[in-house]
């Protein structure tokens, strides 16, 4: 009688389904996620000689912060500084070659003659750069929605 009961119970279990629904969802988080899609990037346009600026990266200046209401003087990286950004709805003019311009304001239109980098942590920011430093094009890292372009040359707009 025993074996009975324990082979009707083995087919009992046997006929129905293991996992629960609770137990396959904590199981799919283990499984793979899907490939994405690779979207081909357009071929960039080569750097143009006359836009290189040589920087001297070994040395690095003093951060500067561009803090306040009033915005007009351009800010000056003579020595591959770090720029601070610490403003919204504001245009800010950045001469020479920074290492780093990091943005930390919302709507701002930022015009860099060059960088390495440009970090966004706020959002409708429009930056433009000029020249390449060192010949290389700058980083982006990029946190909400902002727009980084190269300038078009002055001489480029009189052929339009």
């Amino acid at each position: 009688m025993k074996k009975i009961a324990f082979i009707l119970v083995l087919a009992v279990v046997a006929a129905c389904d293991i996992q629960s629904g609770i137990a396959k969802k904590s199981v799919e988080k283990y499984m793979p996620t899907p490939t994405p899609t690779v979207v081909p990037t357009p071929p960039e346009e080569p750097i143009d000689p006359a836009d290189i600026v040589n920087v001297d990266t070994s040395q690095q200046g003093p951060l500067i912060s561009v803090n306040g209401p009033e915005v007009t003087k351009p800010f000056i990286c003579n020595r591959y500084n770090r720029l601070m950004v610490n403003v919204s709805n504001k245009k800010v003019t950045i001469r020479g070659a920074c290492s780093q311009v990091m943005v930390n304001g919302d709507g701002n239109e930022i015009a860099a003659e060059a960088t390495m980098e440009f970090v966004f942590n706020g959002s409708g920011n429009k930056a433009t750069y000029s020249k390449f430093p060192n010949g290389k094009r700058p980083r982006v890292t990029d946190n909400g929605g902002n727009l980084v372009e190269k300038a078009a040359a002055a001489d480029k707009k009189a052929e339009k």
